[in-house]
């Protein structure tokens, strides 16, 4: 699938490409309300944690001075232009690179029961999760394969009702807290440059495509 002929490249780069697909590609292809608007509900819902997502978040809102240019995409053309960027994640990548961008940007259930909101990965995003896991296991070999589990779900919940401490998991799967600590700090790096390798990878492809522009 080529990018559609356009004035401009989609996306203000690759990161924001792969952060606005997957929340496209959550939304059902045949929703009644406009693809727009659900897009503004989902994301006035969370916190923005990047001046990049807030940008694109303003160009749903029409605003000027946004990066993501869906001028003259219809919904379902927006929908193409995702697609092509979660086709790349899943077939240009290395399993790890891949496995980093689908924990990080995968879709998120929301469940609202009995009073409480309850949170559940999607399929990818657990498969990603646990790929992850047994790719650090050798790197921190001290550190049981269920507790990684459980710290990268940590991680990637990124919600203080799914906070795990680091006495809770010495308690739980023995050791020290300290080195669960320092653990923590070591996979944050490893996924840190993982995902960099991962979006420096997919640029060529997204510019070729004209996804993301040149030069950025």
């Amino acid at each position: 699938m080529e990018a559609m002929e356009m004035g401009g490249a989609v996306f203000g780069d690759v990161s924001q490409a792969v952060h606005v697909a997957y929340v496209v590609m959550a939304q059902g292809a045949s929703q009644g309300a406009p693809l727009r608007k659900a897009l503004l509900r989902v994301m006035e819902e969370v916190q923005l944690a990047s001046e990049e997502q807030r940008h694109w978040l303003d160009q749903l809102r029409g605003e000027r001075n946004a990066k993501v240019n869906f001028e003259g995409l219809s919904r379902l053309d927006i929908r193409a232009q995702c697609a092509l960027v979660a086709q790349a994640v899943r077939t240009k990548l290395p399993d790890a690179e891949k496995w980093v961008l689908q924990a990080r940007y995968g879709h998120t259930d929301f469940e609202d029961a009995d009073g409480a909101r309850r949170f559940a990965f999607s399929a990818e995003r657990i498969a990603a999760i646990q790929g992850l896991s047994q790719w650090l296991a050798p790197l921190l070999p001290k550190i049981p394969q269920l507790a990684l589990d459980c710290m990268l779900g940590r991680l990637y919940a990124n919600h203080s009702r799914i906070d795990i401490s680091s006495r809770d998991l010495a308690q739980q799967f023995g050791g020290n807290h300290t080195q669960y600590l320092r653990a923590a700090k070591k996979i944050k790096e490893h996924l840190r440059a993982l995902e960099a390798q991962a979006l420096a990878r997919l640029e060529p492809h997204f510019t070729q495509h004209g996804l993301v522009a040149r030069n950025h």
